[in-house]
């Protein structure tokens, strides 16, 4: 016995596939494919949604729990389009890009892709290098008939996944809003016919800006938490934000300032060692402890058991 179509219909809204109607499209033409959007219920810990669903914001707390999935599944070709839109200078890596089988908000959703994801049957994912997840920055991924997982970012350069989708079934689109990355826009997608060229639903236009374009921040809280320390300064004040540092050196003095950081050289320094060296901003003193656990000037050892608080 057949179900009936009232019940289909009510499975593919679970499933967050978008019910066409009688022409095999959303009402826009034959040359459309459909709405697409992120999924509005399967979705990470941290996620928010905004532009009705189509701009997708992990909280800058943490760097997981940033996973996003598309509202319907994917065609053969059809190449999905995504702007960059916020990062986070201080976490690693970036977000990662892919393809899954398995119906979203079937199954609980992990709080990484790679590999908690793609050490399951049916997820395929490729990670995006930091550089080109930069702000503004845009690029597309797709399946192809073979089954080759493909990304193209707007430089040129294109990765692609050694490992073959089962093209077989229905593929949702899946994205991990990961470290760095805290903000994507999907703007649509396109598939190329022999004939003819199809298209997401038209959607609104939101062009880049410097508001809704840029880096994020950590909050102090968050990067104390990371550190280990109780306390890198008060809340609201990252004037007093110090990071620690295992000795003193005689010839530095806690009155030399940078005015900018030497990481990012963009940011004003204002995080103090110990050793005194005002030279790196809040949003790069977690990634100098993490990373290269010494001063970037004088190379003192940085200890999590010294903090010293700069004025």
């Amino acid at each position: 016995m057949q179900p009936s179509p009232q019940l289909v219909k009510k499975n593919k809204t679970k499933m967050g596939i978008q019910v066409q109607d009688s022409h095999g499209c959303c009402g826009c033409g034959s040359g459309c494919l459909g709405p697409l959007t992120f999924h509005s219920e399967a979705k990470g810990q941290l996620v928010t949604l905004s532009e009705d669903g189509r701009r997708a914001t992990r909280d800058t707390t943490s760097f997981r729990h940033g996973l996003i999935f598309s509202s319907r599944p994917l065609r053969i070709m059809e190449k999905v389009h995504i702007r960059i839109e916020r990062s986070v200078r201080a976490w690693h890596g970036a977000m990662r890009v892919g393809l899954t089988s398995v119906a979203p908000g079937s199954t609980t959703i992990p709080s990484l892709a790679i590999p908690e994801l793609t050490n399951s049957p049916g997820y395929w994912a490729i990670p995006v290098p930091e550089h080109q997840c930069l702000p503004r920055s845009e690029l597309i991924f797709w399946v192809s008939h073979c089954g080759t997982l493909h990304v193209k970012t707007d430089d040129g350069q294109k990765h692609s996944l050694k490992t073959r989708v089962d093209t077989h079934k229905p593929m949702w689109a899946m994205i991990d809003v990961y470290g760095q990355t805290n903000a994507v826009l999907l703007l649509g997608s396109i598939k190329k016919c022999l004939f003819t060229t199809r298209r997401s639903c038209p959607v609104p236009t939101v062009e880049p800006t410097d508001d809704n374009c840029g880096y994020s921040e950590i909050p102090i809280k968050t990067v104390e938490r990371m550190m280990g320390q109780k306390s890198l300064g008060e809340p609201g004040n990252q004037e007093n934000l110090s990071l620690p540092c295992s000795q003193n050196n005689s010839q530095n003095t806690s009155n030399e300032s940078m005015e900018e950081c030497v990481v990012c050289y963009s940011d004003i320094a204002n995080v103090m060692l110990i050793c005194g060296h005002r030279c790196v901003c809040s949003q790069c003193a977690l990634r100098v402890f993490s990373e290269f656990g010494s001063c970037p000037l004088c190379r003192h050892h940085l200890h999590p058991d010294h903090c010293y608080k700069g004025t």
